[in-house]
């Protein structure tokens, strides 16, 4: 589980047909420090995250999969929860 910071929304005209209905969100995962780490990447969204919110996102890709009821869809990451 990666600790997040929300940083955009991601828009695509050709997508894996899983990914359909679902919301896609750029993620930022954020140091001890609250510091942006890393290279941001898209995580779909469950609970109606906003942008700058902070997130927990899942690296789990079996239950990713299973979100979006797909064993063959690229989707490796999924928000897990909001942090108040």
């Amino acid at each position: 589980m990666l600790h997040c910071q929300v940083v955009g929304n991601a828009v695509a005209t050709a997508k894996h047909h899983s990914l359909d209905g679902f919301k896609m969100l750029l993620c930022q995962q954020l140091d001890a420090e609250q510091q942006p780490s890393g290279t941001p990447f898209i995580a779909i969204d469950l609970f109606g995250a906003g942008m700058h919110q902070k997130v927990f996102v899942s690296t789990d890709g079996i239950g990713a999969r299973d979100i979006v009821h797909d064993q063959h869809s690229p989707i490796r990451m999924f928000i897990q929860g909001i942090i108040d």
